[in-house]
């Protein structure tokens, strides 16, 4: 059994919690810490196996009842709270970003880096769910098949109901981001560029937001993207892709299904209510993550998978660059 803390315990820790409590038995949460002591004691007395109730997160960190932590705190709490991870030597499940600049991604990066050499072993790993999606992984196997040829570009939409507390700076390092490390890890490929801009501003989105966003980017093989970002789209969460490859196109939908065009034959995306937002769409990649984590703690095999401090430093780097294409 691994006991389980959670540092954060807002829409994310919370449903880290519930998801390890209703589909993980080889786990249970035993510590929480929030700044919000309230909404730890309420989530507490919801889980009824919580041990460590705490607004000090060394303090949970460190605690010997505790096997491993996620981290789920406000992104940019995060720096501070690897910091701890790295003196606790303690497996750790990061929610991306690992930092909202890319001079902190880069130090803390370092630092775990430097962590990890000298344990000898992974111990960091970050929150980029979709990639245990299974709509992302059929794409994965569809594309390796070669049946329909070679990706040549792809449109991919992100759309929020809507993103409290969203900033400009934001999109890029907490939306944009589960794209860049998503194909990537889709096409096995890298970033080459990445260009953003704003069109016009929707009326619905708070003052000072710069909502929607636009983004085009390569990748080294020479795959090109076309993508939008919305924090505020205010009728569901939507969130598509369609691959076009030279003999066919694959497309994941709203509704998390998978389908194609190829030989003359196309299929049509499934219709019905859109989920309330990412955590309701993205469920099943929350739990098959959240278990991945756990048996390579248990096991000590590495899922590769999982991504790394490497796989989330990438990921600053590329929002970085996609923020200085528009500065």
């Amino acid at each position: 059994m691994i006991n389980v803390g959670i540092i954060g315990t807002g829409v994310m820790g919370a449903g880290h919690a519930r998801f390890i409590r209703d589909h993980i038995p080889e786990a249970k949460v035993v510590g929480l810490s929030d700044v919000d002591l309230t909404k730890v004691e309420k989530l507490a007395q919801e889980l009824k196996t919580v041990l460590i109730s705490t607004s000090n997160p060394e303090e949970l960190m460190n605690d010997s009842r505790v096997d491993a932590v996620i981290i789920a705190s406000p992104d940019p709490l995060h720096v501070a709270h690897l910091n701890l991870a790295i003196a606790s030597k303690k497996p750790i499940l990061c929610e991306k970003p690992i930092a909202t600049t890319l001079e902190d991604a880069r130090d803390i990066a370092s630092k775990i880096r430097a962590y990890e050499g000298q344990v000898g072993k992974k111990l960091i790993n970050f929150g980029f769910m979709r990639r245990f999606d299974p709509c992302y992984q059929e794409v994965r196997r569809l594309i390796a098949t070669g049946d329909y040829g070679a990706p040549t570009f792809f449109r991919t939409v992100t759309r929020n109901v809507s993103s409290t507390g969203a900033t400009s700076t934001g999109l890029f390092t907490n939306i944009a981001i589960h794209d860049f490390d998503i194909y990537r890890w889709l096409f096995k490929d890298e970033w080459e560029s990445i260009t953003s801009f704003y069109p016009k501003r929707s009326s619905l989105s708070p003052e000072g937001l710069n909502d929607p966003l636009i983004l085009i980017g390569k990748l080294k093989s020479g795959v090109t993207m076309v993508g939008d970002i919305v924090a505020f789209n205010n009728y569901g969460f939507d969130c598509r892709v369609e691959i076009v490859c030279e003999k066919g196109s694959i497309q994941i939908g709203t509704h998390g299904d998978v389908y194609t065009q190829v030989n003359g034959v196309g299929g049509a995306p499934k219709g019905g209510k859109m989920a309330e937002n990412w955590m309701t769409r993205f469920e099943p990649s929350y739990i098959e993550e959240l278990k991945a984590w756990v048996k390579e703690i248990s096991s000590g095999v590495i899922n590769p998978d999982l991504a790394t401090v490497e796989d989330a430093l990438i990921a600053n780097e590329i929002c970085a660059m996609g923020l200085a294409s528009i500065k």
